[in-house]
């Protein structure tokens, strides 16, 4: 099976389970998917005028998450949001 992405022009791309099972398996926080305990709680946001559902969620523990995660998703050319402690009205905070 494949998961459907958003890529960084706007398209979708197709990732296999395996692609996305080795990410997570690289991980030592876990890795979120639309219908895994917990995804509707970790993309909830502050504000409730933005409602997002990311194809994955990599709740990271340390810098080696962060840095496995933003290099998975740039060498997949994936869109990626990074969510921090800060708050913004458009919710990119």
């Amino acid at each position: 099976m494949s998961t459907s992405i958003a890529t960084l022009n706007g398209d979708t791309k197709n990732l296999s389970d395996e692609a996305i099972a080795k990410l997570e398996a690289s991980l030592r926080g876990s890795l979120l998917r639309p219908e895994s305990k917990g995804y509707e709680e970790a993309r909830t946001i502050w504000n409730a005028m933005i409602d997002r559902r990311p194809a994955l969620i990599a709740r990271c523990t340390g810098a080696a998450d962060v840095i496995r995660s933003v290099r998975f998703a740039a060498e997949n050319d994936l869109l990626l949001a990074v969510r921090g402690a800060g708050h913004n009205i458009a919710g990119k905070g």
